[in-house]
């Protein structure tokens, strides 16, 4: 049958795309909501400059945004941080749980029991994955879209579409690392141990490469940096740094199916 694991995986997922739907539109909307209240607050622009350069980077204040600004609050609460944070976590659960929780609970026997190749199986399994994140996308950035303008906020469409897409690739980079690690390995442990700490190091490393000379440069080859340069919700999305996002996510999708291939199941 075609696709039959894409549409299996996102039955499954019916009910938990649905929860994570309306937390993010929640979250979103809070965040909207309490705007007005910073705008009028201008110390707490005050406050923010006396932080350190590099609590200011990893707050994505970096490129000079005034923090009490629509496009400095936005960037600082919700895609230089929270944003971030939810599609990660939705992401590599999603992608051990498919690859390695099928495993452990002795059901992916089922799935390999259809006519299926396993490249098209992960194959599958990363569009499911894909299309369960741009849901989280569009709900995301539609939020914005809706509200922004009864909030008179003054930022164009594109930047909020293009920033939310920047962020849910650079999510997506690492989701694929654990599909490959998971699809390699069998292992919970190790993909998730993996996954996180290198998603951890390589945010830490854009907070301080533009203030550490030895990590200077260091953010040219780092996803978020690639995702969150150029400043995407007020200059929308940046083509070619999304561009470098999705080749990393060929090249790590090309090594989930190589892993998965040769990979032992225990079924």
């Amino acid at each position: 049958m075609r696709a039959e694991t894409l549409r299996r995986v996102l039955r499954g997922r019916k009910k938990s795309l649905l929860g994570w739907s309306i937390g993010i539109f929640g979250m979103v909307l809070v965040v909207l909501l309490s705007y007005p209240a910073v705008r009028d607050q201008p110390s707490f622009g005050d406050l923010i400059e006396d932080y350190p350069e590099f609590v200011q980077q990893i707050l994505g204040l970096g490129e000079g945004l005034d923090p009490t600004s629509p496009a400095g609050y936005l960037n600082s609460q919700v895609f230089a941080n929270t944003l971030p944070i939810i599609f990660l976590i939705f992401l590599i659960a999603f992608a051990s749980r498919e690859t390695v929780g099928e495993e452990r609970e002795r059901t992916m026997n089922l799935s390999l029991a259809h006519p299926i190749r396993r490249e098209r199986y992960i194959l599958e399994t990363l569009v499911a994955m894909v299309l369960g994140g741009l849901l989280l996308a569009v709900i995301g950035a539609g939020t914005m879209m809706a509200f922004g303008p009864v909030l008179d906020l003054g930022l164009p469409m594109g930047g909020y579409v293009g920033a939310t897409l920047s962020v849910f690739l650079i999510a997506l980079v690492f989701a694929t690392l654990a599909l490959a690690i998971g699809a390699a390995t069998g292992s919970k442990g190790v993909t998730f141990g993996v996954t996180s700490a290198l998603a951890v190091a390589m945010y830490i490393i854009w907070g301080l490469a533009p203030l550490v000379d030895a990590l200077r440069g260091l953010d040219k080859v780092n996803p978020f940096f690639w995702g969150l340069a150029g400043t995407p919700i007020l200059n929308g999305l940046q083509v070619g740094n999304a561009l470098l996002l999705v080749a990393v996510i060929v090249i790590l999708a090309g090594g989930a199916v190589a892993g998965f291939r040769r990979r032992d199941i225990g079924v």
